[in-house]
């Protein structure tokens, strides 16, 4: 694989941030440090944000990830952190960035910090409250801080500065899991997304709690690329060439969950069949798809998208009823025409253009650049609507947030439920 095909990468030399992708990887080769209070450094507290932003980190770069947090090793944990992940030791480059949870850093030399208490998220500020964090908003703030880590490193600009805020509030009202349906949840798509939600509901399980049913369904296999954005696999190269339904079935078996898995590809006249859930959780990356598993059968579904801009960060997402014709309305053609990315000219992007038939430059530019500190964020806005569906608020709802510079509030809309029986 070129360098120049890595999601991050790729999304940098979008971005302008590089001009070449050796400028790039030498942006990307950063130390960190994540610290935090050890007394909050638990699996019912800021656990998981210690392990989210730590996935997220050596995903997006290539140097060593220092835990401080008062640990010896990883608490439970949905996937293995990498040989890169070092707990109670300190960074050895002056170059090294400092990512505070939950405490003020101490000092003002290349450091990011944040909180999180209850449904509230915070940037460059703690909380006084004594609410333990939950894992919907320490998802939300690993996402926060992973991206505003890559926009340090890369110097991105930050996008509408003048509507930052220093903290939002997820819309979810239960901090707590309810009991799942009887039939479990199914997910479609297992890549970036979904890799994200189930390891949510992962932390969102414990151990003494219920066992999630699930049913996973995705068409594709893991590639090598795939590791830039995909949080649930390791370093170790198992995964390569196994379906990611089969892969991440077994995987969340060994959880204790009850899973099964489908390997199969969405098309029109697909259907559900009757042992599985009416609920869908989808992290799909084409419109078309996604009309296609709402016309499933399914009687209710929960939807997010990631931008491809690493200048406009953008999360959406969705919940919905299975309505074809709102179906068409949310999710257009994919084949619609789209704005053209501004092109600048460079010696690297010459080069590409200069391939065979420009394969080169439709290969880079057929990449969608997504930061997995993206679908940290989105995958925290979507289980807060899970979680109030779950408690009975069944709610149309459409949102989005955009999660650069760096707390942006989102925007997030009700409308009133209309029964549309019109197929597309």
């Amino acid at each position: 694989m070129e360098s120049y095909q890595n999601r991050i990468v790729n999304g940098l030399l979008k971005a302008h941030a590089a001009i070449e992708p050796d400028e790039a990887l030498d942006k990307l080769s950063r130390e960190f440090e994540i610290v935090a209070d050890h007394r909050r450094a638990t699996e019912d507290d800021l656990w998981p944000a210690i392990w989210a932003l730590a996935a997220v980190l050596e995903r997006q770069f290539s140097g060593d990830i220092h835990i401080r947090a008062g640990l010896k090793h990883a608490l439970r944990q949905p996937a293995r952190l990498s040989s890169r992940c070092h707990f109670g030791t300190a960074a050895r480059s002056r170059n090294a960035i400092t990512i505070y949870l939950g405490r003020h850093p101490f000092s003002q030399h290349l450091n990011l910090y944040g909180d999180t208490r209850g449904a509230t998220v915070t940037y460059d500020s703690t909380l006084e409250s004594l609410e333990r964090a939950n894992p919907v908003g320490c998802f939300a703030l690993a996402g926060y801080l992973g991206f505003a880590a890559l926009a340090l490193a890369a110097e991105i600009p930050a996008y509408r500065k003048e509507f930052a805020a220093p903290q939002v509030s997820l819309p979810s009202e239960s901090q707590e899991l309810p009991k799942l349906p009887e039939r479990g949840l199914d997910f479609i798509g297992l890549g970036h997304l979904g890799q994200a939600y189930i390891a949510l509901l992962f932390f969102l399980t414990p151990e003494i709690s219920q066992c999630p049913r699930i049913h996973l369904l995705d068409k594709d296999p893991f590639e090598d690329g795939n590791w830039s954005t995909h949080i649930l696999i390791e370093t170790q190269h198992e995964w390569i060439g196994i379906p990611k339904a089969e892969y991440l079935k077994r995987r969340a078996q060994t959880w204790g969950w009850d899973a099964a898995s489908e390997v199969k590809e969405i098309t029109w006249g697909w259907h559900r069949s009757e042992r599985q859930s009416e609920l869908a959780v989808m992290g799909l990356d084409k419109f078309d798809v996604r009309r296609m598993a709402i016309a499933g059968g399914y009687s209710w579904l929960f939807d997010a998208g990631l931008g491809d801009s690493f200048l406009r960060p953008r999360i959406s997402w969705h919940s919905i009823p299975a309505d074809n014709v709102l179906a068409r309305g949310l999710f257009p053609d994919d084949d619609a025409p789209r704005p053209r990315r501004q092109q600048t000219t460079t010696p690297f992007i010459d080069l590409l253009r200069d391939t065979p038939g420009g394969c080169g430059l439709l290969t880079y530019e057929a990449i969608q650049a997504s930061a997995p500190s993206l679908g940290l964020v989105a995958s925290a806005f979507l289980w807060s609507e899970i979680l109030n569906f779950l408690a009975g608020r069944k709610e149309q709802i459409q949102g989005s947030a955009t999660i650069w510079s760096p707390m942006i509030p989102p925007l997030r809309t009700r409308r009133s439920l209309q029964l549309v029986t019109r197929q597309i």
